[in-house]
């Protein structure tokens, strides 16, 4: 029997290290941190931060449950897909703001919107990992899945260092 943590566990370690990663350039802004943590507050940054807090949150979930795994095949590409979910669900959740109450500029509603909207991303996430694993992936499933986890990652390190012109890499104004 696989060891399982509990999902509002793994809901607020995912939320934990991506607060932590979100303030990790501010607090100690390096060569270093400017690789996985937000240099600024545009989208794509948010989405760079969810990446690799999922990745972080991965490593510590499997320190922990390692020994119980059933199938480490399974296991390492529901967690693979998830990581390259993640970001992209990220911003389907935190964009149902504008949809459902327009333009806002309180700080505090924003705040208290993004922590929701990271938390109902966490869930969804791990909702769908969890099928992903109950399956044994095919060699299709596998190439592509590690095709777009190299591609996002690369993305997210480039694109930090050299902006394409795409609106998502933009400062929102008052930052």
């Amino acid at each position: 029997m696989q060891k399982k943590l509990p999902l509002i566990i793994k809901i607020l370690i995912i939320h934990a290290i991506f607060l932590v990663l979100h303030y990790l350039y501010d607090w100690f802004p390096n060569p270093v941190t400017t690789i996985f943590s937000g240099i600024n507050e545009s989208v794509y940054q948010h989405m760079k931060i969810g990446f690799f807090s999922y990745i972080l949150y991965v490593v510590i979930e499997f320190l922990i449950i390692r020994k119980s795994i059933n199938s480490l095949i399974s296991y390492f590409y529901s967690r693979l897909f998830a990581t390259t979910y993640f970001p992209l669900v990220m911003m389907v959740i935190y964009l149902l703001g504008p949809l459902m109450f327009g333009h806002t500029e309180n700080m505090l509603f924003e705040i208290i919107f993004a922590n929701l909207a990271l938390l109902a991303t966490s869930f969804s996430t791990l909702v769908i990992e969890a099928e992903i694993e109950k399956t044994e992936p095919g060699q299709m499933f596998r190439f592509v899945i590690i095709a777009l986890f190299v591609i996002s990652f690369a993305q997210y390190i480039v694109f930090t260092y050299r902006l394409p012109w795409f609106d998502i890499f933009a400062i929102p104004p008052g930052y």
